[in-house]
């Protein structure tokens, strides 16, 4: 009896333990349905709310049917000059005759197999993707878009929402894509696709692409070259026929696959083409395409800056490819052209100068280091070795000679009979450059060469930061000026050991020492020993204070080795600084553009005037005088004197030269108050730089190029000529032991005949001899105005005095 109950308690626990676990399953079951209610909810709003423009208009038909004539975008200089346009991309307009049957049929089996039957939307392509991708977590359904549906993507670009982004702008595509179906035949849409998708390389348009890849007209395009193209587009970069071969082989397989499956060939078509690689004929832009055009890509970046920042929807809905808008820049035509046809025949001559240094010596580091390095990372070298080849092989098959392309400062983009190892070395020794010349008072840009050539170089060496040298010490002795510091202070040239910086010991580039140098001196020859010093005395935290307040936005690291410029900074940011010096203290921020206006010609911006009660003095006029008269002597009498002895220049040009360690990075800077141009020369890899400073420092690698320009500017009377500082500074740039103490008590008896016959003067006026001290002490407390009011005084009185002493 017992057991019969003890086998009814069991029974009956294990009967309540069922229902309390189906009570909990039942409890969650509803709380996922509901859940799942409120998304399917949550996304059938949004969709409505899409499709009645909730997150920004739905273009209606006449802007659809006007896309079919877009206008383009143009540019010109300060003058009026059209410098460039912007159009829909770089393409060239297809017809539907120019679409073969290869790349139509390939474009719809993979990107929208019912491309025919549906209205802009295949439905029944989502719910496959929602359902594998979302709630299997399969990745390779797809992504559900259709044809038509990208074509609106590439026409309505997308915008950035708080939440649900991705979301938002999938709907408001399946909503254009609806009434772009009502507008154009199927056609149509599959031309305009092919106007308008980008195949990467700045390639937009299947006309582009079929001449870039493979030197062809679309039409001609056979079976595997269409599919290549095609498969592109899954991920340009990552496919790319030129960058990564095997990638695109496969994938251009996988577009012919896709043919197959859906009745466009049938499996014997295929039979020995899927082995084959992509065999490419590549064509790059011409030479004639890329004037100014990293000007032209940095002044894209304002534009959309402005159009972000505007409050105007019609401005945040402009595009440059379409609405015809003219935009007015700063840029100097003239100057332009010069400064690409200067950088262009120097750099020429100083690659060559370049390579020749090096003969007899290790360019490539020991044991061609660097050359390997290449060589291991190059993603041809790394499929030959997972297909199984030895290293051995790899090799040789770098080393077979082939046509093949490269970029030289000689002939440009060009086809040698080379191997893939000397094209390794061609593009490691491939010296590289930009320029920057900029208006101070008014902060505009008037010539910019980003780099060497666009179509093949897209980094822009004038905003890419790099190891600056000493041309930053400027900053660095202006600090010390506004601390307190003179021009005529002499500091020991000694080698110093600084225990409390990990025992750094920094050395001057011509490692000679002794004596004492003034500031003036050592700005001059650039003397590292003595500006290390100057740096402490004026206080590293505020050498980073006046540097960004100067215009310089790159990080800078505030570490002793800053005043020999090891910090990265863009040429954009060390001509600003340097502007604001040319300016007298006065920083402007740099501008490109002057003027917006639409089709119609109604202004939709202007560059304000400058507002001069808004202007802020980063530092006291006396001091930024005595900056710039030090600089003129840089360019006198030290680092900088090449610019007089190599270029005609019938004016004072102010300057500084910059070299990095081991010659990696050479720069010049020269300024007049009307115009500051800077320049920068060095290799892709810093490891690879210049033999020595006989032909790698700044005075010979950038230096040729600003002083070419400012030689052209002068000889087309685009500058004033600009006088001498009248400042003198009345002490030599340098002494030894036993001239610095005769030079020491002769000061010391001159300050103390100073004083007395001041306090004498004092007392037999009435004055408080310490009324002068007083005055000083409160001269930081007063208005910026009455600072400088009283700065113009005191070098008004000074130059009397200075011209008084000359006629003596």
């Amino acid at each position: 009896m017992d057991q019969e109950e003890s086998v009814i308690k069991e029974k009956f626990n294990l009967l309540r333990e069922t229902f309390k676990r189906w009570t909990i399953y039942k409890k969650i079951a509803v709380i996922l349905s509901c859940i799942f209610i409120i998304s399917i909810i949550s996304i059938i709003s949004l969709r409505l709310l899409a499709g009645f423009g909730a997150f920004g208009p739905i273009p209606e038909a006449e802007d659809l049917r006007n896309i079919k004539n877009p206008l383009a975008s143009e540019i010109y200089a300060d003058a009026g000059e059209l410098i460039g346009r912007y159009y829909v991309e770089n393409r060239s307009q297809l017809t539907i005759d120019d679409l073969n049957d290869n790349y139509k049929n390939a474009l719809i089996a993979t990107e929208d197999a019912r491309f025919y039957t549906h209205n802009g939307v295949d439905y029944r392509s989502l719910f496959r993707v929602f359902f594998k991708s979302v709630l299997l977590q399969n990745n390779r359904s797809g992504g559900g878009s259709t044809i038509t549906q990208q074509l609106a993507k590439n026409l309505f670009p997308r915008k950035r929402y708080t939440l649900f982004s991705t979301l938002i702008n999938k709907f408001r595509e399946m909503s254009i894509a609806h009434r772009i179906e009502d507008v154009y035949t199927k056609d149509e849409i599959l031309l305009m696709y092919s106007n308008t998708v980008s195949f990467g390389e700045r390639a937009f348009g299947l006309s582009v692409a079929a001449k870039r890849f493979f030197n062809k007209n679309p039409y001609d395009l056979n079976l595997s070259e269409a599919a290549t193209l095609v498969g592109m587009l899954k991920a340009t970069s990552y496919y790319s026929p030129r960058n990564y071969p095997d990638r695109a082989q496969k994938r251009r397989n996988v577009v012919l696959s896709q043919m197959v499956k859906y009745n466009f060939l049938i499996p014997t078509d295929t039979v020995g083409l899927l082995s084959n690689a992509v065999e490419l004929d590549y064509t790059p832009l011409s030479q004639e395409e890329e004037f100014a055009k990293y000007y032209k890509q940095h002044l894209t970046k304002e534009i959309r800056q402005w159009q972000d920042t505007s409050s105007v929807e019609d401005i945040k809905s402009l595009k440059l490819s379409y609405d015809g808008i003219k935009i007015y820049t700063t840029v100097d035509y003239d100057l332009q052209v010069a400064a690409e046809t200067i950088m262009k025949k120097h750099m020429t001559a100083l690659q060559k100068i370049f390579i020749d240094s090096w003969k007899g010596g290790n360019m490539y580091g020991k044991n061609n280091k660097l050359i390997d390095e290449k060589l291991l990372a190059d993603p041809y070298y790394k499929n030959l070795r997972n297909q199984g080849w030895t290293n051995k092989e790899v090799i040789e098959q770098f080393s077979n000679i082939a046509e093949r392309q490269i970029w030289t400062w000689q002939d440009g983009l060009t086809k040698k009979e080379i191997t893939k190892i000397d094209s390794i070395k061609n593009y490691l020794s491939l010296l590289h450059t930009g320029l920057l010349a900029v208006q101070p008072q008014s902060g505009e840009v008037k010539a910019w060469v980003g780099g060497n050539d666009y179509g093949s170089f897209q980094y822009d060496n004038v905003t890419s930061p790099r190891q600056v040298g000493s041309l930053f010490k400027p900053i660095v002795y202006l600090t010390a000026l506004q601390r307190g510091k003179s021009p005529c202070d002499f500091y020991k040239n000694e080698l110093r050991n600084y225990t409390s910086y990990q025992d750094w010991t920094p050395h001057n580039a011509d490692e000679e020492y002794g004596g004492y140098m003034s500031m003036r001196g050592a700005l001059t020859q650039s003397v590292n020993t003595v500006s290390v010093q100057v740096l402490f005395d004026a206080g590293i935290e505020k050498v980073v204070d006046m540097a960004q307040r100067m215009g310089i936005a790159s990080e800078l690291s505030a570490v002793p080795s800053i005043v020999l410029g090891t910090s990265d900074v863009s040429l954009y940011d060390m001509v600003s600084a340097y502007s604001t010096m040319a300016n007298r203290g006065i920083h402007m921020p740099i501008r490109t553009i002057k003027r917006i206006e639409d089709k119609n010609g109604v202004i939709l911006y202007e560059q304000a005037p400058v507002d001069s009660s808004a202007l802020k003095m980063i530092a006291d006029t006396i001091h930024v005088d005595e900056i710039n008269a030090m600089l003129e002597n840089v360019v006198r009498y030290g680092t900088g004197s090449r610019l007089y002895a190599n270029y005609r220049i019938p004016s004072v040009i102010r300057g500084k030269t910059g070299t990095t360690q081991n010659q990696s990075d050479g720069w010049f800077i020269g300024y007049t108050d009307d115009l500051v141009i800077g320049a920068w020369v060095g290799t892709e890899d810093r490891r690879m730089h210049f033999r020595n400073l006989g032909t790698g420092s700044g005075g010979r690698t950038a230096l040729p190029m600003v002083g070419g320009l400012f030689e052209y500017a002068y000889a087309k009377n685009k500058l004033p000529r600009q006088l001498p500082s009248e400042l003198e500074f009345d002490c030599p740039d340098s002494l030894d032991d036993l001239a610095y103490a005769n030079y020491q008590r002769r000061e010391e008896i001159l300050t103390t005949r100073r004083n007395f016959g001041g306090w004498l003067r004092d007392i037999l006026s009435g004055k408080d001899p310490k009324r002068k001290t007083k005055k000083e002490d409160n001269y930081q407390q007063r208005s910026t105005k009455e600072r400088l009011e009283e700065i113009e005084k005191d070098k008004l009185k000074w130059n009397k005095r200075l011209r008084r002493r000359r006629r003596k």
